[in-house]
């Protein structure tokens, strides 16, 4: 079990690198996928910086956090997954469900719970104590 989980936050991390590096380097190329338009040269700033930054940040602390020992570190991508799921929600009570949405709220909830039993389960290894 604790392999496992080890082995989804690895996945989930490396996801997450790729959608840094997919914003900081190729930002043109992330847009469709994330239905985000840059309408002037700053948006590209904002689209590699907020969000290339955000990945990264959060591609960080959960890498970090699926060693052996340092599942206390998944907190942070816990609450941002959290905030997100948040934002999320008022952007589903403001603009109406879709489809794209629903994509969104089911990727982002199985990342939380997969993130969060890993923190819960992999503190309790020995490598911890």
């Amino acid at each position: 079990m604790e392999r496992g989980l080890r082995i989804a936050v690895v996945l989930i991390g490396a996801s997450m690198v790729l959608g840094a590096v997919g914003f900081m380097f190729s930002p043109e190329a992330m847009e469709a996928q994330f239905s985000v338009v840059a309408s002037r040269v700053d948006g590209m700033g904002t689209l590699r910086g907020d969000l290339g930054g955000l990945f990264l940040t959060l591609a960080v602390f959960t890498l970090y956090g699926s060693r052996p020992g340092k599942s206390a570190w998944l907190a942070v991508p816990v609450v941002f997954m959290l905030a997100v799921l948040f934002g999320r929600t008022v952007h589903i009570l403001i603009d109406g469900l879709s489809e794209p949405a629903i994509r969104s709220v089911v990727v982002e909830i199985i990342a939380l719970v997969v993130l969060e039993a890993a923190r819960r389960k992999l503190g309790t290894d020995k490598a911890e104590a």
